[in-house]
């Protein structure tokens, strides 16, 4: 067990350093400046104006998240007439608290984090994505393709990873699902449980054979890539709003209109039409706070053993 959770430790390490010493080696003088305080990443403009902090949950590997995200920065600095800054957080909590203590104006965040977020902060949601043309994704559980796994009950006396306990897909519809089915408690059902912190771990984990199974996001689930044409599917959630990108209520009314604008463009008009191919998002639709009661009534009937 010990091992596992090293190696797992280590390769969230790894995948943080691997970003930071691209990012050294190809800074020039003159180009957008990164910093890395404690757990975050930010990358500065250099303006004397309050920049507009747009903050991220973690997904994996650093640079990745960077080099897909900011030409989304860069559009909207462009759109809005103002400077914008990116903010990665290491965990969900982390996120949670930066929204509440206003320390991030725009935030993505998944369905279940949105809806604890607005338990303690006063954010308002404006649109979500439309990933592969649809606002819709799942949970998923997946394993190799070589073990001789096929449903749940395969896995009793196995190892599984869930992502994060704040995770909609990671956690909150597995661990319902597995109750749903009389698995009172995964600690007792599985032989090792262990939380991996983003989706990407969750799937190298699998890969590597660090772990049995793991539960993720659909959203992370690239058929044509590499390592998952080596794994499959065994369990698929019913079908949920993605979570919204949100603002804090006390940002200025036009400046939210001009916001939701700004995203609503992308890939409708032709010249955002490369930066949607970029980000991976077929567009935009309006989000509503009412969207995500599904999320509430899952959340209050559940209750942590």
């Amino acid at each position: 067990m010990m091992f596992r959770l090293l190696f797992i430790f280590i390769l969230i390490i790894v995948l943080g350093l691997s970003g930071w010493f691209y990012l050294q080696v190809n800074r020039r003088p003159s180009d957008k400046i990164v910093k890395i305080s404690g757990p975050r990443v930010k990358l500065l403009k250099k303006e004397t104006r309050k920049p507009l902090v747009i903050g991220f949950i973690p997904q994996g590997n650093v640079f990745l998240m960077i080099k897909r995200w900011q030409p989304l920065l860069d559009y909207l600095a462009k759109e809005l007439n103002i400077p914008t800054e990116i903010d990665l957080r290491s965990t969900y909590q982390e996120i949670i608290s930066a929204l509440a203590n206003e320390e991030i104006d725009i935030c993505l965040t998944g369905a279940f984090v949105y809806v604890l977020t607005k338990e303690k902060a006063d954010i308002t949601p404006l649109v979500r994505r439309k990933e592969f043309g649809s606002p819709y994704y799942h949970g998923l559980i997946v394993v190799r393709k070589d073990r001789e796994i096929n449903d749940l009950k395969d896995l009793k006396g196995k190892t599984f990873a869930f992502i994060d306990k704040k995770s909609t897909t990671g956690y909150l519809l597995p661990i319902t699902m597995m109750r749903k089915v009389g698995i009172a408690d995964p600690n007792q059902y599985f032989s090792e449980v262990i939380f991996t912190q983003n989706h990407d771990s969750g799937i190298l984990a699998v890969y590597k054979q660090t772990i049995d199974a793991a539960a993720i996001s659909s959203t992370r689930w690239l058929p044509d890539a590499p390592l998952t044409q080596e794994l499959k599917i065994i369990w698929k959630s019913k079908p949920l709003l993605l979570g919204p990108f949100s603002v804090r209520r006390q940002l200025d009314k036009n400046l939210m209109r001009k916001i939701t604008d700004a995203f609503l463009k992308i890939g409708v008009t032709e010249d955002t039409k490369e930066l949607s191919r970029h980000i991976v998002v077929k567009g935009f639709e309006k989000a509503y706070d009412e969207d995500y009661n599904v999320i509430r009534e899952i959340k209050d009937g559940f209750t942590e053993n």
